[in-house]
């Protein structure tokens, strides 16, 4: 006589869902962000590996990081203009000349005064070209909602509803940041050529150009703030 065993049903589990806080989902966002903008932006801090252990890095003086706030810090290299420093230069310059003035004009063994002359000339050119101006490093990170330059001023997006910063070029072949904040037309920052080989501003300008873009998508999609400021002034 056959036997028959009785199998039980297979049990099936279903999985339970989590809701997901705040936080987590602020971060999971944040990530996004991280990862579209690491899809586009070379990290320019990396060397560029030539002929096997030989590494050259292009990118001079300048920088282009990822921050933890989900935004894009640019660090280049600038001269700072404040009171003291251009003081400071003019004091030191007088201080090296005045050694040559006395010695050419009051003490110089040389009769012909024009020869005298000419060596104290030469002399101020020289020690103008040693005392150079005091280079400084800035940086500009474009967030979600502001512009933070240096790590203290801070310029917000919604004050920029009559255009976002554009770029122009002076006299001296610069590239200065300017636009329309609030009621005012300022100038944001000046990104100098300090060579007629140097690119940095125009680097700098595609640079913060696509960051703007890409940040500050949403407030261009939803038109709170215009593409570009108008022209406020011309040099």
């Amino acid at each position: 006589m056959r036997t028959y065993a009785v199998l039980s049903r297979p049990q099936t589990f279903r999985p339970q869902g989590r809701a997901l806080s705040r936080s987590l989902m602020a971060f999971e966002r944040s990530a996004a962000v991280i990862d579209a903008l690491e899809r586009h932006i070379q990290f320019d801090a990396a060397a560029a590996s030539l002929e096997g252990d030989l590494d050259i890095n292009p990118y001079v003086d300048y920088g282009r990081y990822l921050t933890p706030e989900g935004g894009v810090l640019i660090t280049y290299k600038d001269i700072d203009q404040r009171l003291r420093y251009i003081l400071w230069r003019a004091f030191a310059w007088t201080a090296a000349t005045g050694g040559g003035y006395w010695l050419f004009l009051q003490n110089s063994p040389v009769h012909a005064a024009w020869i005298n002359f000419l060596c104290l000339l030469a002399l101020g050119f020289i020690n103008w070209r040693i005392v150079k101006p005091i280079e400084a490093y800035r940086t500009a990170e474009i967030r979600s909602d502001s512009l933070l330059l240096d790590g203290t001023q801070v310029f917000w997006l919604q004050l920029m509803e009559n255009g976002l910063p554009t770029f122009r070029e002076d006299e001296e072949g610069n590239q200065v940041l300017c636009g329309i904040y609030g009621t005012r037309f300022v100038e944001y920052l000046t990104v100098r050529r300090f060579d007629d080989n140097d690119k940095t501003p125009e680097i700098f300008a595609a640079h913060f150009q696509e960051a703007m873009e890409q940040i500050w998508a949403p407030a261009l999609a939803l038109g709170t703030i215009r593409p570009g400021s108008p022209p406020g002034q011309r040099y």
